[in-house]
């Protein structure tokens, strides 16, 4: 009880650090990312690849979490933002299934939500969540992709990290839920595929523990760069302080 009553009291302030970059390969950014300090809510966009105007799906996902509210619980919080990310899910399918001129685009979406120290994460596709905590790496997320439903442990063909959901890709969308306890101290990095299918987990630990969020953004960016950069890469990291 004494140990609720402390954690209770316990008021992060959560400060975070985002960048995106082309990559070495492609020819445009499909990515996006938002941070809202404000009212505890972060998030990564990838526009899947192949997909026309892949980067106005990725936009509209984070255009679809302005004007959030700080105020409410955190399942009051998580209401919002499925009905959100619905709200855009339909457009976007709509537009797919129009019988003049279909517009055909998706995206992944990786959502990190906090109230004190409860937070939640929401996601489709295969963008991820990690928790970075006292030098421990911990996946948050698992990804919609046939390598992971088919439980591949070392996916090869470009057909094996296809994107089993995502936002516009069905007339209903699933969003996946986590919900996590925050430590003073604790990391957590939202990324899109473009880091995870260059980095190990070691090379992201690293990377993590740099000394502020800037910092540990500025080496992930880097060290995909330098690993091939096959597709565009966005990370964002938050720290609870």
């Amino acid at each position: 009880m004494d140990e609720t009553l402390v954690e209770e009291d316990i008021q992060p302030v959560y400060v975070s650090a985002g960048s995106t970059d082309v990559g070495r390969l492609r020819a445009s950014n499909q990515d996006a990312f938002v941070e809202f300090n404000d009212v505890g809510v972060w998030s990564v966009a990838d526009g899947m690849g192949g997909y026309r105007d892949g980067d106005v799906a990725s936009r509209m996902v984070c255009e679809g979490l302005q004007k959030l509210s700080a105020e409410g619980s955190l399942e009051e919080a998580i209401g919002v933002l499925r009905q959100r990310m619905s709200d855009v899910n339909r457009r976007l399918y709509e537009a797919s299934v129009r019988p003049i001129n279909p517009i055909v685009s998706g995206s992944t979406v990786a959502i990190l939500v906090v109230r004190r120290t409860a937070c939640a994460v929401l996601w489709a596709g295969d963008s991820r969540v990690y928790r970075f905590r006292q030098g421990h790496l911990t996946q948050l997320t698992t990804d919609h992709t046939w390598a992971a439903e088919l439980n591949l442990q070392h996916p090869d063909e470009e057909a094996d990290h296809a994107i089993t959901r995502a936002v516009g890709g069905e007339g209903t969308l699933t969003l996946d839920l986590r919900r996590d306890r925050v430590r003073l101290g604790d990391r957590y990095l939202l990324c899109s595929d473009g880091l995870t299918r260059e980095l190990h987990d070691t090379q992201i630990a690293a990377a993590l523990g740099a000394e502020d969020v800037k910092s540990a953004a500025k080496k992930l960016i880097d060290a995909t760069l330098q690993a091939g950069a096959r597709d565009n890469v966005t990370v964002v990291i938050v720290e609870a302080t």
